[in-house]
């Protein structure tokens, strides 16, 4: 069977050739001789079901358009990172709400839904048997998702009602769409806030309503964007200006040595096996979020007032679990002048 990169880069030439590709032009594509090129050529049109043919005129290989290019085909396989891929991109498009957009997409969900669950020898089980868990999803009114999109998309301004989460208060704002993003199975709208006249990042289920406005959209650069949003920690914006360092335990760091928290991030294994984690941050939220779900797991050494923040929820959890105001159930119980036991 012709290698998987072989045949992948292949297909790849052909979907995107508008004319007849020889088959010395192959040859040099693909680094492989001419009896390769034809053995790759018959696997694709005999095991994936592509329809290729042979232009004499242009003495070249194409792509028949005229076929239905939809259907399902059988033979070429996914790695990993593209079944990955495949799934997370239809399970996004299946969160859109009913609407204008989600009746736009029909088309790309369907061919979605043909190419990874309706290929033939036995892959129809391949929905049963695979699922990707989006949890925790918020909804997200279908009107505003509709107003967000249709300016990001013609780059208009938008007029918004928004109530933040950090201080419950209701705002007017009007803002340019820079980027919308699904991140931990929520949506997110970057924006120039020209209230603040700063750059922002709006959660879309906290947008009361939307209108789209005839002004144009400050155009963001995208060097600000990427330097606003993808140096900082998670989906909040800023630029990194301190670096958390958190030292796990040699129980936590097996999980933690494979799981990624900052593209910046540094690991550094210690004697023990444990793990010393440095991740670049500005806004600490979520950050100390990500570190409370390891408990006693995890140690921040650095910076100082992420280590006080992080102490201060153990202690206030630890309070709680005691009783109300961090006065434990033994000690409410206990008679008039007996000795309390010391915590341990």
């Amino acid at each position: 069977m012709p290698s998987h990169q072989r045949v992948t880069k292949l297909q790849s030439l052909l979907d995107g050739a508008r004319t007849p590709l020889s088959t010395d032009s192959l040859c040099g594509s693909l680094g492989v001789s001419r009896a390769t090129v034809k053995r790759l050529i018959s696997y694709l049109r005999d095991e994936a079901r592509l329809p290729v043919r042979f232009d004499r005129e242009g003495g070249g290989y194409l792509l028949d358009r005229s076929a239905d290019l939809t259907a399902p085909r059988e033979g070429v396989s996914f790695t990993a990172q593209e079944l990955s891929a495949l799934l997370t991109a239809n399970e996004i498009l299946e969160q859109i709400p009913p609407g204008t957009f989600r009746r736009e997409t029909a088309r790309m969900r369907a061919h979605l839904q043909r190419l990874l669950f309706q290929r033939p020898t036995g892959a129809r089980q391949l929905r049963a048997r695979i699922r990707l868990s989006l949890p925790q999803n918020r909804r997200v009114d279908e009107a505003v998702f509709a107003a967000v999109l249709g300016a990001l998309q013609s780059q208009r301004r938008l007029r918004v009602g928004y109530r933040s989460r950090s201080r419950e208060a209701d705002t007017e704002r009007e803002l340019s769409p820079a980027r919308l993003t699904f991140y931990r199975s929520n949506w997110y709208l970057a924006a120039w806030c020209h209230r603040s006249d700063d750059l922002r990042v709006f959660s879309i289920d906290r947008i009361a309503q939307a209108q789209r406005l005839p002004t144009a959209a400050l155009q963001v650069p995208d060097v600000l964007l990427e330097k606003r949003l993808s140096t900082g920690y998670g989906i909040f914006e800023g630029e990194a200006d301190q670096t958390a360092v958190l030292r796990f335990i040699p129980d936590s760091a097996r999980w933690v040595a494979d799981e990624p928290w900052h593209p910046r991030q540094k690991s550094q294994r210690q004697p023990d096996g444990g793990l010393i984690l440095e991740v670049p941050f500005r806004h600490a939220v979520e950050l100390q979020m990500d570190i409370l779900r390891y408990g006693d797991g995890v140690e921040v050494l650095g910076p100082p007032m992420l280590r006080e923040q992080v102490a201060k929820e153990l202690r206030a959890a630890a309070r709680r679990y005691r009783g109300d105001g961090g006065v434990s159930a033994d000690t409410r119980r206990r008679k008039p002048g007996s000795r309390a036991r010391r915590p341990r």
